[in-house]
């Protein structure tokens, strides 16, 4: 059983390059870490809108709008595990039934306030947010969670066979999906993202590190931009493109220690593959706070909610780092 003060401990948790609302423009909110961490810090103070920048030749208009599956890519994994996770801090491990040396883990991840019992259906590498309350985070800054899967060393548990972490220097790809209901649900109060962390040294993190720490970086994927908040930072690019990817994407970054670069994708697109190295090599190529010396750490894929998030389904979610 948690006791109520290690609650409070796991609520003042911070580990994510955080969105802001686009009219309040105060300092980034606090995250929690799935009820695994010791209590860390805040994310960085947001900036002003501003222009110019450079991206890389390349990628394809997406079309959007529908929730059909993603094309294909070398990211096989399927799970046939169930459940459900109630609580605010829930946490559980999903196994993949390809590949019996390979696990994912799901994380509640509900730190803000007020919390209303939100929960999760967990089905395969995906689950639906049941909110009924679809209660309004009292800080329009900080999102009441991030319900996530991901693969990696975080909060004091690892998951199998993530290859992770890796030099940046050393991967050849990484394959990724995530699909999801975004076409059916309203553009206000979630995104749908993707929260990757890299880390300057080898060493997994641990149970009381809630982020990459200094000399690492941030590096989120957004499938839409909600139409209250934004990411954190200021726009650098509008509508580019990145080598390998498709659609147009606009591109954000945040300097503050550690830095957040966030591509958003400029049409809301349920469900996207892709190689996550071609954002990795595109955030390299255009200083945008990701080096070639970092290793790649840990992956999530999940929704930051702001408010609401009743149905929000991630359907299928896959990374294979290589």
């Amino acid at each position: 059983m948690r006791s109520f003060l290690l609650a409070l401990v796991f609520a003042a948790s911070a580990v994510s390059c955080l969105a802001k609302d686009p009219i309040s423009e105060g300092n980034g909110g606090t995250q929690g870490t799935g009820g695994l961490t010791n209590k860390g810090g805040t994310s960085g103070m947001g900036g002003s809108k501003s222009t110019g920048g450079t991206t890389s030749n390349g990628g394809a208009p997406s079309a959007g709008g529908t929730s059909g599956p993603p094309p294909a890519v070398d990211c096989t994994d399927v799970s046939s595990d169930s459940s459900s996770v109630p609580s605010q801090y829930g946490t559980m491990s999903i196994s993949v039934s390809n590949d019996p040396d390979k696990s994912y883990i799901m994380q509640a991840n509900w730190w803000g306030t007020p919390y209303s019992a939100q929960s999760e259906t967990l089905k395969g590498l995906g689950f639906t947010i049941a909110n009924p309350s679809n209660i309004v985070t009292s800080n329009p800054s900080l999102p009441l969670g991030y319900p996530s899967i991901y693969i990696g060393p975080y909060g004091g548990r690892t998951t199998k066979g993530s290859n992770l972490p890796k030099q940046v220097s050393a991967l050849t790809t990484v394959p990724t999906i995530m699909s999801t209901n975004v076409d059916q649900k309203g553009s206000a109060s979630y995104n749908a993202a993707y929260d990757v962390w890299l880390t300057s040294g080898s060493a997994p993190l641990g149970k009381s590190d809630v982020n990459p720490g200094s000399g690492g970086a941030y590096l989120m994927v957004w499938l839409f931009m909600p139409s209250d908040k934004q990411p954190r930072g200021s726009i650098k690019v509008r509508s580019g493109t990145v080598d390998g990817v498709p659609g147009d994407w606009d591109v954000w970054y945040d300097s503050t220690n550690p830095p957040c670069v966030s591509y958003v994708a400029s049409t809301k697109t349920p469900s996207l593959s892709f190689d996550l190295n071609d954002f990795i090599k595109h955030a390299i190529k255009n200083s945008l706070g990701v080096t070639s010396s970092q290793y790649l750490s840990i992956i999530f894929g999940g929704f930051e909610v702001w408010g609401g998030g009743d149905g929000v389904q991630l359907k299928q979610f896959c990374a294979n780092v290589k």
